[in-house]
């Protein structure tokens, strides 16, 4: 079959995703509710047999990857890349969002649309007016954030390559624990009909199969 299922989950709730707080690479915790979905959604996933898992350096995403694996008959080690760590917003970080996005990013990309922008630049648009929004100057540019998620996605997959063919696998699930844009904008990549505006929420996970030298999205936001 020479499958490889990647499970992607976006991290559980934090304080500042309770109180609509941007995070970035601010490292938060999870909070009550985000460890007790995150055992929930262990407790769905633990019919899946992990081969290889991963997540983001930040705390709320290598935290939500440790109790999904909690519930494996025989968990794969758990390795954090910094590549899947969320957008950097630099010195919007600690705002409300409502005062960054002004204009929420489903408007954003209806009104991409109707200006007949081609989809392939939806997210260096999106990232260029959060960057003009940040007065400090910190915040990622698009090849920035760009380079390092395709960087940890084409090392994950050569790593899965192998161990399929090593363990003489027809099939191998790997879980991925990382951020919202990092997942979204991933998929908007290389899924030419992906609706950018579909949220992923927390504890909440998408799988995506790659088969035949291409990928196929075979579930949006489940828990």
């Amino acid at each position: 079959m020479n499958k490889i299922n990647y499970y992607f989950v976006r991290h559980g709730e934090t304080a500042a995703n309770a109180e609509g707080i941007i995070q970035g690479w601010t490292d938060s915790p999870l909070n009550a509710t985000g460890i007790n979905t995150s055992h929930q959604l262990g407790e769905t996933l633990q019919q899946i047999p992990f081969h290889l898992a991963y997540s983001s350096d930040l705390k709320r995403a290598k935290m939500t990857g440790e109790i999904i694996l909690d519930y494996q008959k025989d968990p794969p080690q758990l390795l954090t890349m910094e590549g899947f760590r969320e957008f950097n917003y630099g010195g919007l970080e600690n705002e409300l969002i409502e005062n960054v996005w002004t204009e929420s990013l489903t408007d954003k990309v209806k009104r991409l649309e109707n200006e007949k922008v081609p989809s392939t630049s939806f997210v260096p648009i999106i990232i260029e007016d959060l960057m003009r929004y940040d007065t400090v100057g910190e915040s990622e540019d698009f090849t920035t954030f760009w380079a390092r998620i395709e960087e940890a996605v084409l090392s994950i997959h050569d790593e899965a390559l192998e161990q399929r063919i090593e363990q003489m696998l027809p099939e191998i699930n790997v879980l991925i624990v990382s951020h919202d844009f990092p997942i979204r904008f991933l998929f908007h990549e290389l899924l030419p009909n992906f609706d950018l505006t579909q949220l992923l929420e927390p504890s909440h996970y998408a799988q995506l199969l790659y088969y035949h030298g291409a990928y196929h999205l075979e579930a949006w936001n489940q828990a």
